[in-house]
């Protein structure tokens, strides 16, 4: 089996079924803005660590301008979520000296208006605007960055555009549809040669392509229609790029959703417990993922789960 990196699961969700206030309006940014969550965040973060994530994603996803945070607003509250994932992985070092040097932090990299909405970004200059801002104010706290939840190219190349000049790597993760194409009904082997291609003319260090916040069964249709290009597979095998999967236990997302008209948390899936969860993430491995993790509903439990797996398949 190759070597499999674990990503940590859904903070935002996890924070709410420890009991942090479900604001829907800023919703994961709460334990941000209200100081009495910043001890609840790190030990989230920490919770995750312990089950075995290698790679901790910082709490920033919810700090954007559409939702109404300021230029000022979102440098502050990105630069917090940086220190407390340093924080919560200094914490894990002094309980787990063996481990040191082992944890990396992404710094997030979200959607500026809204999630899973292709036809609501922002023009090229504005969008690598913010996100400059955003990885300026998380660069001194992270190893990676991860844009994520990305519905379209357009998006990953204003994040190439706006984050190269920080010459930290970068993993850039898709949402899907039902159909195991990105939100804006491009097909993941185009969007991956569009990247690629554009990535060729910037110093960003491209290092995987994932996939989260959508179904699973969506993701293994991606993945398997990755690994049915010979030219999709030939051109991450040239490049040492890696492929990643995090989905969600959300119930499907209608096209039109948007934080703002949400008055209430989606709903669960039934059906996605802790075992069938693990069997995706066996399927994702099996095609050629080797970073796994969760998004949403995905709690250290299920991670923890998986790395018991990997562990045995090692014995």
């Amino acid at each position: 089996m190759p070597l499999v990196d674990l990503l940590d699961g859904g903070t935002g969700e996890e924070l709410i079924r420890r009991k942090m206030h479900d604001d829907r309006q800023i919703w994961s940014a709460g334990a941000l803005v209200r100081d009495q969550y910043h001890t609840l965040l790190v030990d989230v973060h920490h919770s995750f660590m312990k089950a075995g994530s290698k790679y901790i994603t910082c709490n920033n996803y919810g700090v954007t301008p559409g939702v109404g945070f300021s230029e000022s607003e979102v440098v502050r509250y990105s630069m917090l979520a940086g220190k407390l994932a340093d924080k919560a992985r200094a914490q894990f070092y002094s309980e787990n000296a063996e481990k040191r040097d082992e944890i990396m932090i992404c710094g997030s990299l979200p959607p500026l208006l809204e999630s899973y909405r292709p036809d609501k970004i922002l023009s090229f200059q504005e969008g690598s605007k913010w996100y400059s801002l955003i990885g300026g104010a998380l660069i001194p706290y992270i190893d990676i960055f991860l844009a994520e939840t990305l519905s379209t190219t357009e998006e990953a190349k204003q994040v190439i555009s706006a984050v190269d000049k920080y010459r930290k790597p970068l993993m850039v993760s898709f949402t899907l549809n039902e159909r195991g194409q990105l939100r804006s009904e491009e097909d993941v082997v185009s969007a991956i040669t569009t990247v690629l291609e554009y990535s060729k003319n910037h110093l960003t260090l491209l290092q995987g392509f994932l996939f989260n916040c959508c179904s699973p069964e969506a993701i293994s249709l991606a993945l398997n229609q990755i690994r049915s290009s010979k030219n999709a597979v030939r051109m991450l095998s040239e490049h040492q790029i890696r492929l990643g999967a995090y989905a969600n236990r959300l119930t499907p997302i209608a096209s039109d959703w948007a934080l703002a008209e949400v008055s209430t948390p989606q709903a669960f899936r039934a059906d996605i417990n802790i075992d069938t969860y693990r069997d995706f993430a066996r399927i994702w491995i099996e095609m050629g993922a080797t970073i796994i993790g969760g998004c949403c509903g995905i709690d250290p439990e299920y991670i923890a789960a998986i790395r018991g797996d990997l562990l045995n398949s090692e014995a």
